[in-house]
């Protein structure tokens, strides 16, 4: 706008020049002065008129832009580019400084701490085609291939190496009504705690999901779990229902649902996923849960309440031959089971945390569980303490602490570990 607005300046100003040299052909020098003047301030007016346009336009692309990022908490470059229904730019920056204290049995071993920083960057657009009720959406963030961690150790193996970013997501989902199909890799779409499955896991593969914010839904999917043996695709076959629900000034979700993933996983037999020691001819990771939260208003104070328990339906085998290892003393099936409850509290720009979970050895897929609850210690087979507390120190940048506190649920005597406690201290910014 700014570019054509000058230049229709410029060619007044051109058509009007050649008029006032042959009129001012035998002119005197003050009739020259006086029309050189007249053109001056002429130039002057159609400047002051064009920066007023200019002026009209801009406020008017930064209100519809201000209005939308209201509405869909994006970036600015919303609308920024008209041929683009809703381009929507967010990301994160978290620097982290990270303590670890492994106690060990007495006369087992010296007690050993660690330390370190860590930094995740995540990025990410989402591309809305309102007319056809499509949606594309891509990210990147640090970390390693593992899919449970998104962090970047600092200088981790080399003096001040360079970090990695890999692709964290890249899906296309599809509305249709109260439908939406989602394909490719994409953030979790189950109802879940913390515990059962890593913040930072994508499932990849088909999403089918059913509801609205308010009353029954529905989630289904199929994803491509690992290939084996470079020609089999080991599947997760996963689903859920529920409802989501609200009571005067409190809202509520209860869910169930079931995950079950192909005997070609274990199979394997991959000691990277804990599943070299169980019985490839019994074991199976079929796995039940039940979901429920609630929040509501305290006063000032925003209350939530959250739980979990789940079951693995499908551990089996002889004692020796569990995902928590040979040493285990039980059998599969008589630990299977897991739960968590947790309550968060926010006052303003405060925010309060605290859960306890028990993670019997069998009850869940550990690789895939919350990357920092048994770190040190064991995936599974653990139980303990989350608590976290934060501030926002402006509506971008925040500030957080976190304390895990857990031991072995089932202990033996072959165990040298005793208890593990990490402090984390964070400093984010969100964008």
């Amino acid at each position: 706008m700014r570019k054509m607005l000058s230049a229709a300046a410029a060619l007044g100003v051109c058509f009007t020049l050649p008029t006032a040299a042959m009129a001012g052909a035998g002119m005197s020098n003050e009739q020259i002065l006086k029309e050189l003047e007249y053109l001056r301030n002429k130039a002057q007016a159609q400047q002051e008129r064009i920066d007023a346009l200019e002026a009209m336009v801009d406020k008017k692309v930064s209100a519809k832009v201000e209005e939308e990022v209201k509405k869909t908490g994006g970036s600015k470059v919303v609308l920024a580019n008209e041929f683009i229904d809703q381009l929507k730019l967010k990301g994160d920056l978290r620097v982290r400084y990270d303590i670890r204290d492994r106690d060990y049995k007495e006369g087992q071993g010296s007690d050993i701490s660690r330390d370190r920083w860590r930094s995740r960057f995540r990025v990410g657009g989402v591309w809305e085609n309102k007319a056809e009720n499509w949606q594309v959406g891509a990210g990147l963030a640090t970390g390693d291939d593992t899919p449970t961690n998104a962090n970047d150790t600092w200088s981790e193996a080399k003096p001040f190496e360079t970090g990695d970013i890999r692709l964290d997501y890249a899906y296309a989902k599809h509305r249709w009504n109260d439908l939406t199909f989602t394909l490719g890799q994409a953030e979790n779409p189950f109802k879940s705690s913390w515990v059962l499955w890593g913040s930072n896991v994508r499932q990849v593969g088909l999403t089918g999901q059913y509801g609205q914010k308010e009353g029954i839904f529905a989630t289904l999917g199929g994803y491509g779990a690992k290939l084996v043996n470079e020609d089999n695709t080991a599947t997760l076959v996963a689903g859920q229902a529920g409802y989501n629900g609200k009571v005067g000034e409190a809202k509520y979700t209860l869910a169930a649902g079931y995950h079950t993933y192909s005997k070609s996983l274990i199979n394997e037999g991959n000691s990277t996923f804990y599943l070299d020691k169980v019985d490839k001819d019994k074991y199976e990771l079929n796995i039940g849960d039940l979901y429920g939260d609630v929040s509501f208003p305290v006063g000032d104070v925003k209350l939530s309440l959250y739980g979990q328990i789940w079951q693995n339906f499908g551990a089996d085998g002889n004692i020796g031959q569990s995902q928590a290892g040979s040493s285990f003393p039980k059998k599969p099936e008589d630990a299977d089971l897991g739960w968590v409850f947790g309550a968060d509290a926010k006052y303003g720009a405060f925010k309060l945390g605290y859960a306890y979970s028990v993670v019997e050895a069998d009850s869940l897929f550990g690789y895939l569980s919350d990357s920092d609850f048994g770190d040190g210690l064991s995936r599974t087979n653990n139980k303990g303490h989350r608590v976290q507390l934060g501030y926002d120190l402006s509506k971008n940048w925040g500030t957080s602490f976190s304390w895990f506190g857990f031991e072995r649920d089932e202990d033996y005597a072959s165990a040298k570990e005793d208890q593990v406690d990490i402090y984390q201290f964070d400093v984010s910014y969100k964008f």
